[in-house]
């Protein structure tokens, strides 16, 4: 007696509900995790930067991947460490200073004729005193924010050399998965989302550097001291995105308050309206362009959409949604065997190799699909009055992960015989 069929695992195999619980499961997952955005933020930073390096070194070298990935976490260690044994030196060096210094300060700040002159109108010293409590307590809870903040960066970090270290080993993995499932699918897009944070990060970092360049002339002009700490500044600050400007504008505009007056206040105020206009609605659309193609216009909406949606987060949130998305809607294209120009090339796990069909060669005819029956193949002369007249140009996905997909030019297409002989038969698809 034959076993009655699984209609519920059937039901969930539909292509349209496979699909929606799949981007419901995504979505669910980003929400649960959001608190975690430090921890996916520096381990795509320390493991993309792993991976670069050691592909570098490796191409030269030929040295053991795992080898290089040890080196360059060394590396990494030792400048921290660097840093870190430096800081606290000149640290406590400053802190001994000012407490030393905060006491003669207070002494002399008592015999001073406008203390003398005002003190009574500043009330009660203990209320002073109170209120600068409860600013410490404040400034306790910012630090613990930050304290928690490189907790999530060490964690980032341990991931990404961990992940670098059994980078072959998790690829096997993936492999085993079946792409279509909905633990392949979310996989998948997970995969996507360190992509799109990728390329955010670099580029703000590209924004940072036309930033502090276009800054550096009037720092000179104007004359303003510490040119060196002001452009750390400028970049540091353009790291994020069009508030750092607002940020850094700020700051540049007391510093030439004090040089030049309200001219050189004037000067910057234009200078940072500009350059926050110029990162706004002409720098990053044209760079975001690149990988997500859709036109300048619904980038600046979505922009201001996500800002208006999510508050200051959705400012570093519409670019990755929009990369995601066209991620995403590449890959449900390819399935339905139809491959968007307009999207960026997909990785190497994506949907498997697929043939499919790009738009037609001339305007009003319809392009072919990859899904058509079996073209019978015609015998004799009939091969060659067919040839001419087929419309059908074919793409097949690259195997290499990294390379784009190639597509065959319209037109007519050559004879199956590699040497160009006629062979008697017509083109297949």
């Amino acid at each position: 007696m034959s076993s009655e069929p699984d209609r519920l695992k059937a039901l969930f195999r539909e292509k349209t509900l496979a699909r929606v619980v799949a981007i419901a499961a995504f979505l669910g997952l980003l929400w649960v995790f959001r608190h975690l955005w430090a921890t996916l933020l520096f381990f795509v930073a320390f493991e993309r930067s792993i991976r670069w390096i050691e592909g570098f070194v490796f191409a030269r070298t030929g040295w053991a991947r795992k080898r290089i990935v040890l080196g360059v976490v060394a590396s990494y260690l030792l400048v921290f460490a660097t840093f870190v044994a430096v800081s606290v030196m000149t640290g406590f060096e400053k802190w001994r200073y000012m407490q030393d210094a905060s006491a003669d300060f207070l002494d002399d700040l008592k015999t001073h004729p406008l203390w003398v002159k005002y003190h009574h109108h500043l009330g009660d010293v203990e209320a002073l005193m109170g209120h600068a409590k409860a600013y410490a307590g404040q400034a306790i809870s910012v630090a613990t924010a930050v304290g928690r903040f490189f907790v999530q960066a060490t964690i980032g970090f341990v991931l990404g050399v961990v992940y670098r270290l059994e980078a072959h080993e998790l690829d096997l993995f993936e492999d085993k998965i079946e792409q279509k499932s909905l633990i392949g699918r979310v996989l998948r897009w997970t995969e996507h989302t360190a992509d799109a944070v990728s390329v955010t990060m670099q580029l703000q970092v590209v924004v940072a550097a036309f930033n502090t360049v276009t800054t550096l002339p009037v720092l000179l002009f104007l004359g303003i001291p510490h040119v060196p700490s002001l452009m750390a500044l400028v970049f540091v600050s353009a790291l994020v995105p069009v508030i750092g400007n607002l940020v850094a504008g700020t700051v540049l505009c007391l510093m030439a308050y004090q040089a030049k007056g309200f001219l050189g206040v004037g000067i910057f105020v234009v200078v940072t309206f500009l350059l926050h206009k110029v990162e706004s609605y002409y720098l990053s659309p044209r760079l975001t362009a690149r990988h997500v193609r859709v036109p300048g216009f619904v980038l600046i909406v979505s922009l201001i959409a996500f800002e208006h949606v999510f508050g200051f987060a959705g400012v570093f949130m519409s670019f990755p949604a929009l990369f995601i998305a066209s991620r995403i809607r590449a890959e449900f294209l390819e399935e339905d065997g139809v491959l968007p120009p307009e999207t960026v090339t997909p990785g190497k796990s994506l949907a498997p190799n697929i043939s499919v069909t790009v738009g037609p060669s001339e305007p009003g005819e319809p392009p072919a699909r990859a899904s058509s029956p079996p073209t019978v193949k015609p015998s004799g002369n009939m091969a060659a009055a067919v040839a001419p007249e087929t419309p059908a140009p074919v793409a097949e996905r690259p195997s290499a992960p990294d390379a784009p997909p190639i597509t065959k030019p319209s037109g007519t297409l050559e004879a199956a015989d590699p040497s160009g002989g006629d062979t008697g038969e017509g083109p297949t698809v």
